[in-house]
């Protein structure tokens, strides 16, 4: 049976046990949970539950962002689609992921220099092997992809409004001259 492991999760932090066996720790707001998989085999699970892939997840990023490295990952939910965003290649075993609406702020460590703390809305704290700066142009770029998604779904083409809305946003844009005036 499936079991949505992402619906609540903050943060994937790849992990290895003593066999080298990698495995994810997946940060909820309400505590911990281990799985025997990697981070990109959970979002690709969950995005084939949704009639996708991880392929084809970056393959959309990069025709919305026009960007190859590094790509966020839009999952779709209701009424707003998840935006996850890998800390560095999705290839390297020590890529963590991070739920853009669970991430508060980064701090580059001041001892370490090269090494960030990532403050999560639900008060826990995750060090990631990755600059600041870099993090910051991972967060950038999702939160682009975000704005770019949201606005898609429900600007230019409202497709959750009642009738009555879509039919006062036609008359609207039939009369627009009228608005400005």
């Amino acid at each position: 049976m499936y079991k949505n492991y992402l619906l609540n999760a903050c943060a994937l932090v790849p992990k290895f046990d003593h066999f080298n066996n990698p495995y994810t720790i997946i940060v909820t707001s309400k505590g911990y949970e281990r799985v025997n998989l990697t981070p990109s085999q959970l979002i690709d699970n969950d995005l084939k539950e949704n009639g996708s892939s991880l392929k084809g997840a970056k393959e959309a990023t990069k025709a919305i962002l026009g960007t190859a490295s590094v790509p966020p990952i839009l999952i779709p939910r209701l009424p707003f689609s998840h935006i996850w965003f890998p800390t560095e290649s999705i290839r390297n075993k020590y890529c963590h992921y991070f739920a853009l609406h669970h991430v508060v702020d980064a701090k580059e460590k001041t001892f370490l220099p090269g090494e960030t703390i990532v403050f999560l809305r639900n008060g826990r704290n995750i060090e990631v092997p990755v600059s600041r700066s870099k993090f910051m142009q991972r967060w950038n770029k999702a939160s682009s992809y975000f704005l770019k998604d949201f606005f898609k779904q429900y600007i230019s083409q409202p497709r959750y409004l009642k009738a009555e809305e879509k039919l006062l946003l036609k008359c609207a844009e039939v009369n627009e001259n009228y608005l400005f005036d």
